[in-house]
């Protein structure tokens, strides 16, 4: 049945907690408050018609998370937070994980709206990830999307504004380096075998970059660290939006089956890579240790590496997680 069938639309959904979001989330800061990080779960039972996802509801939890970060009490308010209108943004989604698991089209879809609402022009709107192979099993389509947005591959390559790492050079994608002026994170919550997890920090190391070949050693570190560090002197990543609606605590990126998923039913919306892979990675271990699994955080000490250099907060003590339910 349809959202509308079922009594539910978008406008119905934000009206009915955008007084809760206010009340819980819109206050004075501190003076102490440049020195946190907030990390926004939004969470509904209400995502899933069998098994699609209600695009709608997806809507309505990243809007609503969006709002929560920027303290906004209005949507269009939030998103003019985070770009503004003449900014060429692009979408820097995650199929790796295809078929089962990758960025949902549904997300990605309310993340463009949420973007052009604050005068970004359609044509100045980039939905991509860097290997074109990687687009086929998937329900994304190249070309123009629904909101007048570009769909496409990256794979071409600036060396001179890349990564010179502690390890190797990593030539960075033109799309980010050159064709926009910032790149809106869309991870998915996944574990991964070699570096732990793969969360924000890695969709942009891995995503955006031609890494050189030992990369992936010693767990992936120092190079995500180096990466993302390098990354952000380059353009801006002032969102991520975190796909949680379905996760992946086994097998991650690319799980073989099924049954190495859950539905997580939420959304993370974050503007800090660290704090938000901090809390993640706690959900994956959370959910790895309930199917009695070993628990791999010591694999994830790209996330470390990223404290140290300043990339953002570590510290559990200095991360608000705020949650809100739709």
């Amino acid at each position: 049945m349809s959202a509308t069938g079922r009594g539910i639309t978008r406008r119905g959904l934000l009206a009915g907690f955008a007084g809760g979001v206010a009340a819980a989330v819109i206050g004075p800061r501190s003076v102490a408050a440049a020195a946190r990080a907030r990390v926004v779960r939004v969470e509904s039972d209400k995502v899933w018609a069998g098994d699609a996802r209600d695009p709608q509801v997806v809507a309505a939890m990243v809007d609503a998370g969006v709002m929560a970060l920027a303290r906004a009490a209005t949507r269009d308010a939030a998103w003019r937070h985070f770009v503004k209108p003449g900014m060429r943004v692009g979408l820097k989604i995650n199929l790796l994980g295809r078929p089962l698991i990758y960025t949902a089209p549904e997300l990605t879809d309310a993340v463009a709206a949420g973007v052009i609402s604050a005068g970004v022009k359609p044509g100045d709107l980039i939905v991509w990830d860097r290997w074109k192979d990687h687009f086929g099993p998937t329900r994304y389509k190249f070309g123009r999307g629904r909101h007048g947005e570009s769909v496409e591959a990256g794979g071409r390559y600036d060396a001179a504004r890349g990564l010179a790492g502690s390890e190797g050079s990593a030539p960075i994608d033109t799309i980010a380096a050159d064709r926009t002026d910032a790149t809106i994170s869309l991870p998915v919550l996944k574990d991964h075998g070699t570096s732990g997890v793969t969360l924000a920090l890695k969709n942009v190391a891995f995503g955006c970059y031609d890494h050189y070949r030992s990369a992936h050693e010693h767990n992936c570190d120092p190079y995500i660290a180096e990466a993302y560090g390098h990354f952000v002197t380059v353009t801006r990543v002032p969102l991520i939006v975190m796909d949680a609606t379905e996760a992946c605590c086994d097998g991650g990126p690319r799980p073989a089956d099924r049954g190495r998923l859950w539905r997580e039913n939420a959304v993370y919306v974050a503007d800090d890579a660290v704090a938000l892979d901090v809390v993640a990675r706690r959900v994956i271990m959370a959910k790895r240790a309930a199917r009695g699994l070993s628990d791999t955080s010591r694999a994830t000490r790209h996330i470390e590496t990223a404290i140290r250099m300043g990339l953002g907060v570590g510290d559990p003590s200095r991360i608000d997680v705020v949650t809100i339910a739709v």
